[in-house]
């Protein structure tokens, strides 16, 4: 019975200790997955905007094929003709443009290839231009190179109502990318070194 009670005890302060794991395991999971669910809500908000922005554009250029082939058989009529092709030319370059934005299709440079020297244990900001925000969501690319393997990006932000700051770790060679909302963004580089002074280079690639 002695022995019984031993083992019984220690399945018990076993599962006592599972179950704390689990917990303390669903608690982390919601800081670390709540954020990333709002980001989702508002990426399906702005991709819903796009998509009946392109059905409205799609509406006009029906509408004004119509009215170009109800002007088409009268010669005095022609320069409505012009007139409506060259709208309906400008309403499919917007629609084409919004379906690439869509599809995130689009990228552009906001950091090309820069050099960086970085004290021991310290950090560089490379971008923050408060004035030039992002106006799509997307992603942000950071491509290193550098002579740590301590090295690592961070990239902050706040946009609709979510405040986003992580951090990669690229070492002597990686990429990092980070999930964006449009607005403007803060990109740091850093090292852990002791003693090391760090050297490198850095691109930052915008994809929306």
């Amino acid at each position: 019975m002695a022995e019984r009670k031993v083992v019984g005890r220690k399945v018990a302060v076993i599962l006592g200790a599972v179950c704390i794991a689990l917990a303390a395991g669903m608690i982390v999971s919601l800081f670390v997955y709540l954020p990333l669910a709002g980001q989702v809500d508002s990426l399906n908000a702005q991709m819903l905007e796009k998509d009946q922005s392109i059905a409205a554009l799609t509406a006009q250029v029906s509408s004004l094929n119509a009215q170009i082939s109800s002007l088409t058989g009268g010669a005095n009529s022609s320069s409505n003709v012009v007139y409506l092709q060259n709208m309906v030319n400008d309403l499919q370059g917007e629609i084409s443009r919004l379906q690439s934005v869509l599809y995130m299709n689009d990228s552009a440079t906001l950091i090309p290839n820069q050099g960086f020297q970085l004290d021991a244990n310290s950090n560089l900001t490379i971008w923050d231009q408060p004035n030039t925000p992002l106006f799509y969501a997307g992603f942000v690319t950071v491509s290193v190179t550098s002579s740590s393997n301590t090295t690592f990006v961070e990239l902050t932000y706040s946009s609709f109502g979510l405040v986003y700051d992580n951090v990669v770790n690229v070492g002597t060679s990686g990429i990092a990318y980070f999930p964006v909302l449009p607005g403007p963004i803060v990109i740091t580089l850093g090292n852990f070194e002791a003693n090391s002074t760090v050297t490198g280079t850095a691109v930052a690639t915008y994809i929306y």
